[in-house]
C-alpha cells in the first residue's frame, strides 16, 4: 500500500503509518469511492434496465447488488464478532495478509471466473431499495474498521463466512469486501454495456 497517512487520533498518530494504519486508509478510500462510483452508475439508470439480465444470461445489475449485499453482510457480521470477543490490544499494528486471505483478494483482481457460494446467490427478486443497502452496507464496514484502530488487526481472527475451514484476519476481511464490491463493479458495468448494444 502507497499511503503513508496515520490515522487521525490513533495511538501511533505522530510516527509513520504502519501496515495497518495504511490498510485502514486504502480501503476507507476505496470504500468511498466505489459508493460514489456506483450510485453515480446505478442511480439514474431506468428500473426496466436494473432489472434486466443481459442478452447471454447472467445476473442483472440489481441481482449483482443483491450479492454485493449478501456477502457483505456475512463479512460485516463475522469482522463485528471477531472485534466484540477480542482483548487484543494494538501493538505496533503490524498488519499482514493470511496466506488465504492474501489468495481471496488476489482472487478478486483476476479475469478468473469464479462460482459464488450458494449462500451469497441472489434469488429472482432483489430487495427494493438494494441499492441503498448497499451503500450503508459499505459505509457500516468502514465505521467498523474506523472504531478498531486501537486493536491489532493482524490477532483479530474468524473463520471465513462463505468457507469455515479459512480462517481470516481483520485487515484480510475489510480487503476482501472492498476488492469483491470493485469485481462486481466492473460486472454491473458490462451488462449495462450489453444492454445497451
Amino acid at each position: 500500500m502507497e499511503s503513508t497517512a496515520a490515522v487521525p487520533g490513533s495511538a501511533r498518530s505522530s510516527e509513520s503509518a504502519s501496515a495497518q494504519d495504511s490498510l485502514l486508509a486504502d480501503v476507507s478510500k476505496g470504500l468511498e469511492s466505489l459508493n460514489r462510483s456506483v450510485e453515480a452508475f446505478v442511480r439514474p439508470m431506468e428500473s426496466s434496465l436494473r432489472h434486466r439480465p443481459p442478452p447471454s444470461g447472467g445476473w442483472s445489475v440489481d441481482s449483482v447488488l443483491e450479492h454485493l449485499c449478501l456477502a457483505g453482510e456475512l463479512y460485516l457480521q463475522a469482522m463485528t464478532e471477531a472485534l466484540a470477543r477480542s482483548g487484543a490490544g494494538r501493538d505496533r499494528g503490524h498488519w499482514r495478509p493470511t496466506f488465504a486471505g492474501r489468495i481471496l483478494a488476489w482472487s478478486m483482481v483476476s479475469t478468473w471466473r469464479l462460482r459464488a457460494p450458494n449462500v451469497v446467490v441472489p434469488g429472482p427478486v432483489p430487495r427494493l431499495d438494494v441499492l441503498d443497502e448497499f451503500l450503508r452496507l459499505n459505509a457500516s464496514v468502514d465505521a467498523l474498521l474506523q472504531s478498531a484502530t486501537d486493536r491489532e488487526w493482524r490477532r483479530l481472527r474468524f473463520a471465513s463466512p462463505l468457507e469455515r475451514r479459512i480462517s481470516l484476519n481483520f485487515g484480510d476481511g475489510s480487503l476482501i469486501v472492498l476488492r469483491h464490491g470493485e469485481r462486481h463493479y466492473q460486472q454491473m458495468a458490462r451488462v449495462a454495456r450489453s444492454l445497451a448494444g
